[in-house]
């Protein structure tokens, strides 16, 4: 498996520490690398990427900064199945996975699963 680089400290101009967490109770399920997830304050269920999945299941551990995600993420995804191990081999060989990951946050920020909010 490919080392994974973390970008540390994603801070706004007034050096506070942005954290992402779940917008409202988020059920989940997944079914062979495959996420459902339903969230309570829309009524609305999404079918989701493995990475996203990934990303609920680490969100819901309580909310961080985006680079403890990414240990959060990365970390869950070395101990499960060929297909998700293969998906986060190719970010994490990108060197991007940071960013990959922020995009998959402000995906789900849209569909009302994710929030930020600065401390």
């Amino acid at each position: 498996m490919a080392q994974v680089h973390y970008v540390l400290g994603e801070r706004n101009a007034g050096a506070e520490l942005r954290r992402w967490s779940l917008q409202s109770r988020v059920d989940w399920r997944e079914w062979d690398g495959e996420f459902v997830a339903h969230a309570d304050g829309t009524g609305s269920t999404y079918l989701l990427s493995t990475l996203a999945g990934e990303t609920i299941k680490a969100l819901r551990e309580g909310a961080a900064p985006i680079d403890e995600l990414a240990v959060r993420v990365f970390r869950e995804t070395e101990s499960t199945n060929a297909a998700t191990a293969s998906l986060v081999a190719t970010f994490a060989d990108s060197g991007g996975e940071t960013q990959i990951l922020r995009s998959v946050l402000a995906e789900l920020e849209v569909l009302g699963l994710a929030r930020t909010d600065f401390t």
